[in-house]
């Protein structure tokens, strides 16, 4: 690309801000119009920073999550500047991979040549950069970018890297996994600030990094967005005709999801139990969901596509009851589909451990049941099945729950205090 080009895209849909506002950058390898929970979450937030005072500007690659392949009307050899809603945006050029490990870090590296590359010339410098991690390899462009624009970075961690992909099994523990705790411990001591979406993440992090400042910024919800008020005929035409209640999967169908104990489940209901369930999303699972449910003849799942982001509350909203399942425990994991399903005022059946099912519990807002409890899932779901006062009760104190601890504009008030309390005291310095 051209220097006249490059100058051409650093000064378009730039800022009006006359300086007196700080300026941060959001530092992320996913943003809208991507589809996902860490796209949701930063893009709400930068929103919702810009109106507390704060000019916001994103810096990431171009869209391409969950397919591998860059949305069309993007150049996938160029980078390319625009808004997504008020945030202006600088998206830079990276390898694409849907499937492949050793593909999948070819790709998180290219976005970090692409992010050091552009971003300096693309992006106006900043007071302050927040990074979202995973992937954790977002660090070596961190680090880089902190330094080249002179300003701190706060790191923010959504998932423990590589705790999570060994607990996954993405990878072995050894040579690598060792070299990258160790990048992941120097970026935490390197951080002016640490932020995480759950209680455990933090607590790890205090453990090994206890002189770095650390607040739990959990994920949430706008809960304007959601509510029984929004169902609409043709969600209900999505979701089907036949008897309800339905049970609804809104999200990723990966492999860390373990969504098989969903079809496991709806195989051992009898015909005098009701209830069916609907999976709307994409993601690497879906293939071998599809060929399970025709093969052992599954009738009670149904599979729907990937849908618009505004279309999901209407989803949520023609639905009984939102089921959340993970296969494994995932320290500091949280699906952030919990907190839609509140707002929604939808009761919740979760498969899972640890701080989501805490999170059920303290909000008194559905049944957790752990992964593989098969003994358990089976009479909870009956119990939610067959109770329709149970789950109004439920989905009201979980709306409760959205409208106060998990509302959007309550946690970016609490991240506006973290970044005010790490900006430099001269921001010309």
């Amino acid at each position: 690309m051209s220097t006249t080009e490059l100058s051409r895209l650093a000064t378009e849909t730039g800022s009006s801000s006359d300086g007196s506002r700080p300026r941060i950058c959001i530092l992320t390898q996913y943003f809208p119009p991507e589809m996902g929970a860490p796209q949701a979450r930063l893009s709400e937030l930068g929103e919702r920073l810009i109106d507390l005072g704060w000019d916001v500007e994103a810096l990431t690659a171009l869209p391409n999550y969950p397919t591998g392949k860059v949305f069309e009307g993007f150049d996938p050899r160029q980078p390319h500047v625009h808004q997504v809603g008020r945030i202006r945006t600088v998206r830079v050029p990276l390898y694409t991979a849907k499937q492949g490990f050793s593909k999948r870090i070819r790709c998180y590296f290219s976005f970090v040549r692409g992010a050091k590359r552009f971003g300096p010339k693309l992006c106006q410098r900043p007071d302050l950069l927040f990074v979202e991690s995973p992937p954790l390899f977002i660090s070596y462009a961190a680090k880089y970018l902190a330094k080249r624009w002179k300003c701190p970075f706060v790191f923010n961690v959504s998932d423990l890297w590589p705790e999570s992909a060994i607990r996954m099994g993405v990878v072995k523990p050894g040579l690598a996994t060792k070299m990258a705790e160790r990048l992941e411990l120097s970026t935490y001591r390197r951080a002016t600030a640490i932020t995480g979406q759950s209680d455990e993440i933090i607590a790890s992090v205090r453990v090994r990094c206890p002189e770095v400042r650390t607040q739990v910024i959990t994920n949430g919800v706008d809960p304007s967005r959601f509510g029984p008020e929004h169902a609409d005929d043709d969600a209900r035409q999505l979701l089907g005709p036949e008897p309800g209640p339905i049970f609804i999967f809104a999200g990723l169908l990966g492999l860390a999801q373990g969504l098989n104990q969903i079809l496991d489940l709806a195989k051992s209901l009898d015909a005098s139990t009701p209830g069916r369930f609907v999976l709307v999303g994409d993601g690497p699972a879906r293939e071998d969901l599809e060929k399970r449910i025709e093969r052992e003849s599954i009738d009670r799942v149904k599979i729907v596509p990937a849908q618009p982001r505004e279309r999901i509350p209407a989803l949520l909203a023609s639905a009984d009851v939102a089921i959340i399942s993970l296969g494994m425990t995932i320290p500091g994991a949280v699906p952030s589909k919990i907190y839609e399903a509140m707002a929604s005022s939808l009761p919740i059946l979760l498969i899972a451990d640890g701080e989501p099912a805490k999170r059920i519990k303290n909000a008194n807002c559905g049944i957790a049941v752990s992964p593989s409890d098969t003994q358990n899932l089976l009479p909870t779901f009956k119990k939610l099945a067959c109770d329709a006062e149970l789950r109004r009760q439920y989905g009201e104190q979980g709306r409760a729950a959205a409208e106060t601890t998990y509302n959007r504009d309550h946690i970016a008030a609490m991240l506006d205090r973290v970044l005010r309390d790490v900006l430099p005291a001269s921001r010309d310095a």
